[in-house]
């Protein structure tokens, strides 16, 4: 959770209430209760715009009145700005006893102390003092707080457990839950022992913040027979609580947020302990409810998890076996920048002046070369052993920087821009995997696809058994004139000769704007659309194309909704241009797509179904075979304690067919971010996508019948079909096996070799059967095929119908 710092408008109040005690205030002698402060929430309004009936009618400003306020001070706080300055305050809620009796008004309230550690006139706050203050109030972004604060008179110490702790149960309706919470803003609540996580640790570095999503105790989701499936699942998720219907809100969510904690330890850099998913609070914890960046979070004085399941065993990849099955994998890698200062990029390194649209801090960049260096280390590890080294990685979010070539086991990097057309970071990632026993990979790119930060979707492969095929200009999708139907302008850059290639074009006038959009094109970050030549097996004579498409569409799944629908409509353009250049094309398209499979609908006033072009276009998201055969599995990202999926993999009809599992990753998004005890797992933000499919042809018999006829012999021709052509000859030998009909009597019998030429993809076997003037029921045989190495036999066996027409 972000905790939003000292500002401006804050500062001149409590310096004037310093100088100037004079200043007016409520002219009422006894002091207010905090529900009075508060003011009442209404089943009517929304309960995150609710306003103090004292604050000013709008912004974040101060009232220009002070007023005394009465309450028992339950708990410090402590903050961190992001230029790593203190910021303090504390909860005061109203004594039992001494409440407005209100019970749809809070009876706690924050008061902000900013950089001081002591109230105007030098009092220190201290737990459990029952207190009169006199102080400002303002709407701070939403939250109610008390500022400028002095202490009028202390009434009594040592009460702090004379006040009301609620449990934090709030109702799973969001709408419900958000009045649950605003009713209870500023008091003292718990979270009960063995409430469960539902999230990582999240945290952000800029500020030394954390925050950990759980859910109660006693909620349903906990009781769930299949323990990875104890969790909250965003809405439209057959997992979901609820997934008849769209939607709840899942408000039962519960953030657990760092200022308690740091008061504890008296240190701003302190977190939240490493929990991940699945992990169980030993013990309750307690704090004060507080609202900011759109979210209420309590925040507990101290907190601590026992270990729960291991989200990386919910059914992860498979390796796969290369003799016969290919492996592909969509994963965006977070911010994979290194350590070097690009000279042509203003925006990859800290200390950087910024580039066009891009201003400091640059905290995407690492710190240090430890940092960057141990990244590699992570993401090379979760490649070999959680991901099982994919022959092709469809890479997000790597840096497009490229000052370096290879230079034996290492990188050689100077002063020359696009040193060899490949991105460094991925380059270094292959060569870190490669020193670290793993397979030798390389990286593609084309560098046109970056966006204003220089972020690129990008490809790994493995060098054992694929290859970029050579572009040539008269090519229709990698060419000097992609044929690729859009309704608007294709950008320049479409003409260039390459492969991989970025295709981009500019964004249509009629898009909806209404959400926003990124720049004038329909990508800020143009797809990679690459062509490999693929070998069915390491060393294997025979191979095949591969189309692959990566991706990263614009980010936030309620923002730029036309925008995003239109990429998605462009990638279908770019799908359909492919499987009009080559009828048997292979199609792998997928990424970071920055939004949900159907039903997406993250607006459900206005449901966006931001995919369906892919979808209409008739590719298959490989989520629905993950989610119908593992659905405790299917998601690749968590949000606010919600588990969700953004990255894809859409593949075509062909590539479908061959198609063994569907799984994924969960390496990352559930995990504790900055915990070193965690080893590899949490590099990213994403979990790793991966598909298995069968690399060798599928070849299968088709079924057949004729009529018998009179006299003499008619054919009786058994189809024989490859699912793709063939590089090579292959020689397919079959036999026929009697069924109800006899050989040498209702057919000739049949053993013998064919050759289907390299390129073809039909053969036929033609058996004999003898005519005759009997009346008989029709009759049966069996064509069968014998084993082939090279390829894939789906049916082997088919049946020959005499039918009997006497």
């Amino acid at each position: 959770m972000r905790y939003r710092r000292i500002m401006p408008i804050l500062v001149a109040p409590i310096v004037a209430a310093a100088l100037l005690p004079g200043t007016a205030r409520a002219a009422d002698p006894e002091p207010l209760t905090v529900g009075a402060v508060q003011g009442t929430t209404t089943d009517t309004e929304n309960p995150r715009t609710d306003r103090s009936p004292l604050a000013n009618p709008s912004g974040n400003g101060t009232s220009s009145t002070l007023y005394d306020v009465r309450g028992v001070i339950t708990q410090r706080t402590l903050a961190r700005t992001d230029t790593g300055a203190a910021q303090n305050g504390f909860f005061l809620q109203s004594r039992n006893g001494f409440t407005d009796g209100d019970p749809a008004s809070s009876d706690g309230i924050f008061v902000f102390m900013g950089s001081f550690t002591s109230l105007i006139g030098g009092y220190v706050p201290t737990v459990g003092d029952e207190v009169v203050v006199r102080a400002r109030v303002s709407e701070y972004f939403s939250m109610t707080q008390l500022s400028s604060a002095s202490l009028v008179t202390k009434l009594d110490s040592g009460v702090a457990a004379d006040v009301a702790v609620d449990d934090a149960v709030p109702p799973v309706q969001v709408s419900a839950a958000d009045r649950f919470w605003e009713r209870h803003e500023g008091m003292q609540l718990r979270v009960r022992a063995r409430s469960g996580a539902v999230s990582g640790r999240n945290v952000f570095s800029d500020t030394a913040d954390s925050e950990i999503w759980v859910v109660d105790r006693d909620d349903p989701l906990l009781d769930r027979s299949d323990r990875r499936a104890r969790r909250v699942f965003r809405d439209a998720h057959p997992l979901d609580d609820d997934p008849a219907r769209f939607d709840n809100g899942n408000g039962n969510r519960i953030l657990l947020g760092p200022l308690g904690v740091k008061a504890t330890a008296g240190d701003n850099t302190v977190l939240l302990p490493p929990a991940k998913t699945f992990d169980v609070l030993s013990g309750d914890a307690v704090g004060g409810l507080y609202y900011s960046f759109n979210k209420y979070g309590i925040q507990p004085s101290s907190a601590a998890f026992r270990n729960g399941a291991d989200p990386s065993r919910n059914s992860p990849p498979r390796p796969a076996v290369r003799s016969r099955e290919l492996a592909v994998s969509t994963y965006n890698v977070e911010n994979l920048y290194d350590f070097r200062d690009d000279p042509f990029d203003g925006c990859d390194f800290l200390g950087n002046t910024g580039c066009p649209g891009v201003s400091p801090p640059f905290d995407y960049a690492p710190a240090t070369e430890s940092a960057y260096t141990d990244k590699l280390d992570d993401l090379a590890d979760q490649i070999v052993t959680a991901m099982h080294a994919p022959d092709l990685i469809l890479a997000q979010e790597a840096e497009d920087q490229d000052i370096c070539t290879v230079s034996g086991n290492a990188l050689s990097c100077g002063t020359v821009n696009d040193a060899d057309g490949r991105p460094d970071t991925l380059q270094e990632l292959a060569l870190t995997i490669k020193s670290r026993g793993g397979p030798g990979y390389d990286a593609a790119y084309d560098r046109s696809g970056a966006d204003a930060r220089g972020i690129t979707a990008a490809f790994l492969y493995r060098t054992d058994r694929l290859s970029l095929v050579p572009p040539t200009a008269d090519h229709p999708v990698l060419g000097s004139a992609p044929e690729v139907e859009y309704r608007s302008a294709a950008l320049p850059g479409n003409a260039d000769v390459s492969n991989p290639k970025t295709l981009n074009a500019v964004l249509p006038a009629d898009v909806d704007r209404s959400t926003g959009v990124d720049g004038s094109n329909v990508y800020t970050r143009a797809p990679q659309v690459a062509l490999f030549q693929v070998r069915t097996a390491p060393g294997a004579a025979d191979s095949f194309r591969l189309w692959a498409v990566s991706n990263h569409f614009s980010s936030g799944p309620d923002g730029r909704v036309g925008q995003r629908r239109e990429q998605a409509g462009y990638g279908a353009a770019i799908t359909s241009a492919i499987e009009d250049a080559e009828p048997h094309a292979r199609i792998a398209y997928g990424g970071d797509l920055n939004v949900f499979p159907r039903p997406d609908d993250p607006v459900p006033a206005n449901p966006g179904d931001q995919l369906a072009p892919l979808y209409d276009a008739g590719l298959r998201n490989l989520w629905e075979d993950l989610v119908a055969d593992a659905p405790s599995s299917a998601y690749s990202y968590v949000f606010d304690g919600q588990a969700q999926t953004l990255d894809h993999l859409f593949v075509n009809p062909a590539l479908h067919a061959d198609l063994i599992e569907m799984r994924a990753a969960h390496v990352n998004a559930d995990w504790a971010a900055d915990d070193e005890t965690n080893g590899s797992k949490g590099s990213s933000d994403h979990d790793p996508q991966v598909a298995r499919f069968h690399s060798r042809a599928a070849l299968s018999v088709g079924d057949a019948s004729i009529a018998e006829g009179d006299r003499g012999t008619t054919a009786l021709t058994f189809p024989v079909t490859v699912s793709r052509p063939l590089t090579r000859a292959l020689t397919i030998c079959a036999a026929t096996t009697p069924g109800t009909a006899w050989p040498l009597i209702d057919f000739d019998v049949y053993a013998g070799c064919r050759v289907l030429p390299a390129g073809q993809t039909a053969a036929s076997f033609p058996v004999a059967v003898r005519g005759d003037r009997r009346r008989e029921p029709d009759e049966t045989l069996r064509l069968v095929i014998a084993g082939l190495a090279d390829v894939r036999i789906t049916d082997a066996t088919a049946t020959g119908t005499i039918m009997n027409d006497d």
